[in-house]
């Protein structure tokens, strides 16, 4: 273009500028959405990660329990077994053949006893005369008697594999031995040889320890609900000083009051050993032929227990207890002082409805010392005068008073005075 001065200016034209347009999708450029999709995919991948742990967890679960209702099943079918073809056998031919002795050489048995003396079968068909000796009646009893050992010998010996206490089938051996002598005596086959055959005694263990078998069974078979265990200053205290309470109880002498409550009740009778601490009632009697139920609320006393062989203790509070009247005697030695007035009454309820009709229950409890506490090394002590015990278990229960006597004992620094009681359930 040529302007009026004659100067040329040039004019260029060109298009306008339209800036390129980056590739996007929802307002997202290609490098931000391909950093979105890495980020999915771990997420996704994490999340099937998860889900497949997770899965595999739950199958790993439910097979363990399947497994464990296997093993399960496995231990109720066992016990069942055990209990049918063998204890329970064995414990039917214990009981007949001891009602069965109960009737046998009556007068023999009184004259002996009348004389301070106690009678012994071997001893008293080997003699010059041997059964001969017997009337009709005695002889009759023993031959069944030796029909019975037979048949438990015959038992032990095709069944013994259901036995897994070691200590348990060299009691089953002497039991053996036992029938066996007996039976050569019955023979005639051992005149004369009384004096040899002192040892050979009827193991008097075998009824408590069948029964102890016999209940260990049937708990795998029918499983008691567990509760949740919540423990007092005083189970605490057990828990923590169980070797020590053993150690200063356990050898203590308890012989004059096992005889004046053994004078009450037959021997090879039931008993409940109430709260029954390291085991050391339980343990004397079963030795003297006695079926012994026994529970304490310290699991450290519960494993003392179970440490003799024919024990078989659980861990219960005398709240949990619910046993039918089966018992002859109810064993409670210094353990109900334990007990608050209403713990006191509703367990006396209990172990009342477990003694039998014309059973009884021996306690015993502190006497009140007026300087003493009711806090003593961490356990609680409670005590309970004569007029209210009469009222509760004579006027509340219709009980009668057999015996009420004082003994010096404990596990203090100082000895304490325990006030002993027998009631007799009419």
């Amino acid at each position: 273009m040529i302007t009026e001065q004659g100067n040329y200016n040039l004019v260029v034209s060109c298009a306008p500028y339209e800036k390129k347009q980056a590739d996007t999708f929802g307002g997202y450029s290609t490098t931000e959405i391909t950093a979105i999709s890495g980020v999915l995919t771990v997420v996704v991948s994490l999340s099937v990660a998860f889900s497949t742990i997770w899965k595999y967890r739950k199958d790993i679960k439910y097979l363990q329990e399947r497994n464990d209702l296997e093993k399960q099943q496995i231990s109720v079918d066992n016990a069942k077994e055990k209990l049918e073809k063998f204890f329970g056998p064995l414990s039917a031919l214990l009981e007949e053949s001891s009602i069965l002795y109960s009737h046998f050489a009556l007068s023999e048995k009184e004259n002996l006893h009348a004389r301070g003396d106690y009678f012994r079968t071997l001893r008293y068909i080997t003699d010059s005369i041997g059964v001969d000796k017997l009337d009709t009646h005695d002889k009759a009893i023993l031959e069944k008697i030796i029909e019975i050992s037979e048949k438990i010998n015959a038992l032990i010996e095709n069944h013994s594999g259901f036995v897994d206490n070691p200590e348990f089938h060299s009691l089953l051996g002497k039991l053996c031995s036992h029938y066996k002598i007996l039976k050569l005596a019955f023979d005639g086959k051992l005149l004369e040889q009384s004096e040899h055959l002192e040892s050979i005694v009827f193991p008097l263990e075998i009824n408590g320890a069948v029964d102890s078998e016999i209940r260990k069974l049937k708990s795998i078979i029918s499983p008691q609900e567990q509760r949740v265990k919540r423990y007092s200053r005083t189970v605490n205290y057990y828990n923590n000083n169980s070797f020590m309470y053993y150690s200063k109880t356990y050898s203590n002498d308890m012989n004059h009051i096992y005889n004046k409550v053994r004078f009450y009740i037959e021997n090879g009778s039931r008993i409940l050993d109430a709260g029954c601490g390291v085991g050391r009632d339980t343990e004397y009697f079963i030795k003297h032929g006695f079926k012994v139920t026994s529970f304490d609320a310290s699991s450290e006393m519960v494993s003392f227990c179970n440490q003799y062989s024919f024990a078989y203790c659980e861990q219960k509070n005398f709240l949990d207890i619910d046993f039918p009247p089966i018992f002859s005697l109810v064993w409670a030695c210094a353990s109900l002082l334990h007990l608050n007035k209403n713990e006191f009454e509703l367990t006396l309820h209990r172990l009342f409805k477990a003694t039998k009709k014309h059973g009884y229950i021996y306690f015993s409890l502190k006497k009140k010392n007026p300087s003493a506490s009711e806090f003593i090394e961490e356990r609680s002590f409670y005590y309970y005068d004569d007029n209210y015990l009469y009222s509760l278990l004579e006027g509340g229960l219709g009980m009668t008073l057999v015996e009420r006597w004082e003994t010096v004992g404990g596990t203090s620094l100082h000895e304490d005075t325990f006030i002993n009681y027998i009631f007799m359930k009419k």
